[in-house]
């Protein structure tokens, strides 16, 4: 099994979600504040992090902020004041999940599994079978160049950084255009798994790939379909 981090400033919560951890046949590193977790998990990259947000010096989003810069593993964000703000700036800062304070250490640990599961089915890209080749493609939508092969996203030749779940969902839905999605059709192809979290994580990274596309003059388009969801559209320009 991998490598789990966890790291909280409440000792009885640390202990508690390490031994639930372990029972699972993870191997567990345990943190109780942030001051030396970048340079472990740049040396040891492991496959999965729990991080809360209250604590005491650097703070979860901030630590988010700095992994964001380097990692994509799997990251779910747990906090005692449950306030909506912290779901959102984490979802928006790249956390792969949110979990409020109580919560069942079981149903953690059930996320982290279907985080990995959703690392391993990710390894190959969507339709592509184990063992064969990967054909040069192209998705074009207006003046938006996808490249599915390269992971690669350009407007006028000039390259969007995406995280590696914008990516996956502004693929299908620009496969996919003017076919409008329900958010949990989304979550079904997107993320590929069972999900746990609330399906309003499609609502927050929508929102970080609308403004990516803005600011670089993209004609393609994330219309919300009100009461059901969203589909991708060309404008002229």
């Amino acid at each position: 099994m991998g490598k789990i981090v966890v790291v909280d400033d409440d000792l009885f919560i640390l202990q508690l979600l390490s031994e639930y951890l372990r029972k699972e046949a993870y191997e567990v590193a345990s943190f109780s504040n942030g001051s030396n977790l970048v340079e472990y998990v740049r040396s040891d990259e492991p496959e999965c992090l729990i991080l809360d947000i209250m604590m005491p010096g650097i703070d979860g989003l901030s630590l988010l902020t700095e992994l964001r810069s380097f990692t994509e593993i799997p990251i779910i964000m747990i906090s005692a004041r449950g306030e909506e703000s912290d779901r959102i700036q984490g979802l928006e800062l790249g956390c792969s999940d949110f979990l409020s304070k109580p919560f069942n250490p079981r149903e953690l640990v059930g996320r982290v599994k279907a985080m990995l599961r959703l690392v391993k089915l990710g390894s190959s890209a969507p339709g592509e079978v184990s063992g064969q080749p990967k054909s040069e493609s192209v998705c074009r939508a207006g003046n938006l160049e996808i490249f599915p092969d390269l992971r690669r996203v350009s407007v006028n030749n000039e390259e969007i950084s995406l995280t590696s779940r914008e990516f996956e969902l502004l693929l299908f839905l620009a496969s996919h255009i003017e076919r409008p999605f329900g958010r949990e059709q989304l979550i079904q192809h997107v993320w590929n798994y069972d999900f746990f979290g609330d399906v309003r994580v499609v609502d927050d990274l929508v929102k970080r790939i609308r403004k990516k596309l803005a600011e670089h003059g993209s004609s393609l388009l994330i219309n919300t379909v009100w009461g059901f969801g969203y589909k991708a559209a060309v404008r002229k320009l």
